[in-house]
């Protein structure tokens, strides 16, 4: 058999055997993996230090600033006032029933018909002659009803007149004319005159005291005697309807008690320049309420409507005075009637230089009128009747004041305010190549200020430390000058750059400064000068400033960023065995970087923590890129599963520790975690 057909025979051969011998095959076990983005964040001086606490130059190189709040205050000119309450009271002998006038006449005519006999037939005869009248004697006429009931029914008077005058139309003479004046209705005299002689064509005027007296409003006078002198020779025309007129008048009367119709006339009238209360030393010569009323209560006996006008001049309301008008209702009879008015003075300006009566200071001028109206009706008032009038500026709080503003000497602290210019970093030191703090203040007022910063001290609360900053170069007091106008303000700053342990207080990363401060206003105590002036809101304003360029050195200096992170949103492949974390950093700061991770629940509680000991490299003016990678096992990965916030941790160095290194703002660590899980399936 030659040697190719052998070899056939034996490649048959072991191809039968393979397919004879042969297996069912088991699926072979393969690993797969996956890669999936997570969580993304920069940690930029813009995202590290809010906008509020930075600048940006030019050059994109950043400083902190920072401007905290010591002291922030009104001027104390700004408590309540008021003024005193000053009140009137007006009693019923201070009213009058005015002058009231009443006219009666007699004719000759009625005289002769009166007198009768030769003599009255005589008088009528002659009437349209031309006679000779002879004397006649002992005539009389009356009563004479004098009806004053339109005026008063009944008045007694502490004091009063009555004029009666006789006016003489005869063609003439009369002489020893007796007149008598009596109540009508008890016939009571109220007073009688007698005149020696009234010419033809003229008038007499006799007065009765009416002091204690009570007059009625239906009065009887009578002419008990009157003689006609004659004309002599001379022959006059006879007129029978020529007239002896006699005229009463009741004047200048204080009234004891009356029933009457009492003319319009004021019972009060007050003139008043209100000193207001509360001023201390302060001497206002002007003010703008912020709140503030004018209480004005009023109580009457009076049976007859009030009415009161309450007018200041010297208070005013874009450019208009202060003017009220109101009325109280008449009294019940026996009782009393009262009502309160509250005027808001809220918006008012007030001139408190007492004008126009007085050039002074804290005070105002105001002017009360109450008064009754001629309403024609009849009321009783008597002596007990009365009118009370209370008048006083309350809750008075000015948001505006000028004049004199006082010598007031207040202590603040010691007191501790938060300080949140290094809130971003968390640890290590700093060595700043230049810093530039101060302290400052604010005027906002036109009043001149002392103040003397007592303590300035630096506190980290977490850590315990404190620096009492030396304020040795201050130059205590600060002399503060006094705002131009209400829109401007005077501000002025003293630096602290070269206090002897600026860079210590500021290395321990202070998150509060405790202060003490003496303040003094007006401390020249110039009463004479009435410029000045306040506005509630504009304060007095103590502040410390930083401004720090980022050029320093680093020394482990920790910065950090916390963002949400839901764990439970990562879709975990059936047969998870391990993986990888691997977070990519591009950094791009002059500074080295060692980083760690922290992953945390809702509430704060680490769950698992991942640190890096060798850092990422500074940048040498382009990002550097490092790559970090944490495994895990499938049993590692719940932790970072439950939780639901992580904190990226970058831990801060210059090299060599001896090289100023400068923050821009175009600077950043970018940092990216993805994972990569490893699976089995069969």
């Amino acid at each position: 058999m030659n040697s190719s057909l052998l070899n056939k025979l034996i490649l048959i051969a072991f191809v039968f055997l393979q397919y004879g011998c042969r297996k069912e095959f088991a699926p072979p076990s393969v690993e797969n993996q996956i890669l999936a983005p997570l969580f993304h964040t920069s940690l930029s001086i813009n995202k590290i230090v809010p906008d509020s606490l930075h600048e940006t130059d030019g050059n994109d190189l950043v400083s902190l600033v920072y401007r905290r709040t010591l002291y922030d205050a009104a001027m104390e000119s700004f408590q309540e006032l008021e003024t005193r309450e000053f009140n009137e009271t007006a009693k019923l002998q201070s009213l009058s029933l005015g002058s009231k006038t009443a006219v009666r006449s007699v004719s000759l005519g009625q005289i002769a018909v009166a007198e009768g006999g030769a003599t009255g037939a005589f008088i009528i005869a002659q009437h349209g002659n031309n006679s000779i009248i002879p004397p006649i004697p002992g005539l009389s006429y009356g009563p004479i009803a004098v009806d004053g009931t339109a005026f008063f029914e009944t008045v007694t008077l502490d004091s009063g007149y009555m004029d009666v005058t006789i006016s003489n139309g005869f063609p003439t003479g009369i002489s020893n004319v007796d007149f008598e004046i009596r109540n009508e209705s008890d016939n009571s005299l109220v007073g009688n005159e007698t005149f020696a002689n009234v010419a033809a064509g003229s008038q007499e005027t006799k007065t009765i005291d009416l002091t204690g007296k009570t007059v009625e409003g239906s009065l009887l006078g009578n002419i008990l005697n009157f003689d006609i002198n004659g004309t002599g020779i001379t022959a006059v025309l006879i007129d029978t309807t020529d007239k002896i007129t006699v005229t009463i008048t009741v004047r200048d009367t204080k009234v004891n008690s009356a029933t009457a119709v009492f003319p319009a006339q004021n019972l009060i009238e007050l003139y008043d320049t209100n000193t207001m209360k509360n001023v201390q030393d302060l001497r206002l010569t002007g003010s703008t309420a912020k709140t503030g009323l004018i209480q004005l209560r009023v109580v009457s006996t009076i049976e007859d409507t009030m009415y009161f006008d309450y007018f200041v001049p010297s208070v005013t309301k874009n450019g208009v005075p202060l003017e009220l008008h109101e009325t109280i209702n008449p009294a019940p009879s026996g009782g009393s009637t009262q009502r309160e008015f509250l005027i808001d003075v809220g918006g008012y300006d007030f001139d408190l230089t007492g004008f126009p009566k007085v050039n002074h200071y804290n005070a105002f001028y105001s002017e009360l009128v109450g008064r009754i109206d001629s309403t024609g009706e009849v009321v009783t008032l008597s002596l007990s009747d009365s009118i009370l009038v209370f008048v006083k500026l309350k809750d008075f709080v000015p948001e505006y004041v000028e004049g004199y503003l006082g010598n007031t000497s207040v202590s603040v602290g010691p007191e501790t305010v938060p300080f949140e210019l290094f809130k971003a970093f968390k640890g290590g030191s700093l060595e700043f190549e230049e810093v530039e703090i101060s302290v400052g203040v604010t005027n906002g007022n036109g009043v001149p200020f002392n103040v003397d910063v007592e303590q300035l001290e630096a506190v980290n609360s977490k850590s315990g430390d404190a620096v009492s900053i030396d304020l040795s170069t201050l130059g205590n007091p600060l002399v503060i000058d006094r705002a131009e106008g209400v829109f401007t303000t005077s501000e002025e700053t003293w630096s602290l750059s070269n206090s002897a342990n600026l860079t210590e207080a500021l290395n321990i990363f202070p998150d509060a400064l405790n202060f003490e401060m003496a303040i003094e206003s007006n401390p020249q105590n110039d009463t004479s000068d009435l410029t000045q002036f306040a506005v509630d809101s504009n304060s007095l304003i103590a502040f410390t400033e930083v401004e720090i360029p980022l050029s320093l050195i680093a020394d482990d200096l920790i910065i950090e960023d916390t963002s949400s992170f839901s764990g439970s949103s990562i879709t975990v492949p059936e047969g998870l065995n391990s993986g990888s974390l691997y977070f990519i950093i591009d950094n791009s700061f002059d500074l080295q970087a060692a980083i760690e991770v922290e992953f945390l629940t809702e509430s704060g509680d680490l769950l698992e923590a991942i640190a890096y000991e060798n850092p990422i490299a500074a940048s040498d003016g382009t990002p550097i890129r490092t790559i970090l990678e944490w495994e895990f096992q499938a049993e590692d990965l719940s932790a970072i599963l439950a939780s639901k916030n992580i904190v990226f941790r970058a831990t801060l160095n210059t090299r060599g520790l001896n090289e100023y290194k400068k923050i821009y703002s175009t600077q950043s660590i970018e940092a990216k975690m993805t994972v990569r899980f490893n699976y089995n399936f069969e």
